[in-house]
């Protein structure tokens, strides 16, 4: 009898380990594909993600306003370049931390004159390089196409807009009207 009692408490014991290292296995393959889903989850164009997009294309023509909108000349009417940049390289490059490099000197190019007031300030175009302007849009009426690292927003009536992920910050790599 007491051999049949020691018998039954060793199958139990294996049983019970064998259970347990089944139960740690199936724990282990839900940890290894949740780590795989959130991988993939990563770049996918979440809502957070497109309004961090919305948002780097709003700030993006804010920063153009910035430098192109803001001062005016001695006469009070005509528009001048941001007392705040030397020039219009300077201008550039601040611009180069929202835009693409391209796109920096695309805009630049456009508000470009070439013409001085008799103050010295550099006189720059009043047309808007963005028209109409993104700002006047809200974030339902874009569409979003793309992933995490790179997107397309899309409007009807305020243009095309990439925006890629440079650094940790989107910067807007191209517009098209």
């Amino acid at each position: 009898m007491k051999k049949l009692l020691a018998l039954l408490a060793v199958l139990t014991l294996i049983f019970s380990v064998a259970g347990c290292s089944s139960a740690k296995q199936d724990k282990a393959d839900k940890g290894t594909a949740e780590k795989t889903e959130k991988k993939e989850d990563k770049n996918a164009l979440t809502d957070e993600v497109k309004a961090k997009m919305y948002n780097a294309v709003r700030m993006g023509e804010l920063k153009v306003a910035q430098v192109y909108a803001h001062d005016v000349g001695a006469d009070g009417t005509t528009p001048v370049l941001n007392a705040s940049f030397a020039d219009e390289a300077a201008a550039q490059s601040f611009l180069s931390k929202y835009y693409s490099e391209d796109l920096a000197k695309k805009i630049v190019a456009s508000y470009t004159t070439g013409q001085k007031t008799k103050e010295g300030q550099i006189i720059v175009k009043a047309d808007p390089f963005f028209n109409p302007s993104f700002l006047e849009t809200k974030q339902a009426d874009v569409t979003f196409e793309g992933d995490a690292n790179k997107g397309t927003l899309k409007t009807t009536d305020h243009g095309t807009y990439t925006v890629e992920q440079k650094d940790g910050n989107y910067v807007v790599t191209s517009y098209e009207k």
